[in-house]
């Protein structure tokens, strides 16, 4: 338990992938996009060119994602699709189809002992959400609403609702901006520890690391102020 650590923070901001939500970044070669597209409706290409378009096109958007020139201006999945050689002269339903497909494989699930975590968590502290995302939040604010915690969030900012990606501190800035609070009683809690615990100290804030793996720290990493295994052990 880590309750005296928490007790000097008013707020806390939280990531969402790998910090209370797993099972989602399902882009692997062997996931079967042709199924998702198929289930969604999709009947105007073949297997091979869905699971050819989702599969490059995450590979080039996880690309992008770490070149610093797009950390403030990264483009939507659309724009994505649209430079695709095997996507880009399809009619706007049919991007909008395959844009579904996507998020489908990228949002994940969040389980009852996390659920149960962040309703704790709510009672003696407000409540934030920064995180990175590819495609449009639709799925994982679904998510949220079939747990119960969308009404504990005060404030929900995804990246691709303005194309900042973390580590930008544009983003952090955006979400600390709402709270009325000094950036000392805000803490931070994320899994990656450039683009969670490095942006959000340069931002001004405490950071708690989920170091699931147990990775160890070098010298060119930022040191969080708590690191844990889990968001259980918060509570």
């Amino acid at each position: 338990m880590h309750l005296s650590f928490l007790n000097k923070f008013d707020v806390i901001l939280l990531d969402v992938g790998h910090t209370f939500m797993f099972r989602g970044y399902r882009f692997f070669k062997t996931e079967d996009f042709a199924a998702t597209y198929r289930s969604l409706g999709g009947i105007l290409l073949t297997e091979e060119q869905v699971n050819n378009i989702i599969f490059t096109v995450s590979r080039n958007i996880k690309a992008d994602g770490k070149n610093p020139a797009y950390y403030d201006c990264l483009p939507g999945i659309i724009s994505y699709l649209q430079k695709h050689s095997e996507s880009k002269y399809l009619p706007e339903s049919e991007l909008n189809l395959l844009e579904q497909v996507f998020a489908t494989h990228e949002v994940g699930v969040i389980s009852q002992k996390h659920t149960e975590v962040l309703h704790q968590l709510g009672k003696t502290h407000r409540l934030g959400i920064i995180s990175n995302i590819w495609s449009k939040k639709e799925l994982f604010l679904k998510e949220f609403d079939r747990v119960g915690i969308r009404d504990l969030f005060d404030i929900i900012i995804f990246s691709s609702d303005y194309g900042w990606i973390k580590p930008s501190i544009k983003i952090f800035d955006r979400g600390i901006e709402f709270f009325d609070v000094e950036r000392s009683k805000i803490v931070y809690i994320g899994d990656h520890i450039m683009r969670d615990v490095g942006a959000a100290k340069t931002a001004g804030l405490a950071t708690v690391w989920i170091n699931r793996r147990g990775k160890q720290l070098n010298e060119s990493m930022a040191v969080p102020d708590l690191i844990i295994k889990d968001l259980q052990e918060l509570i």
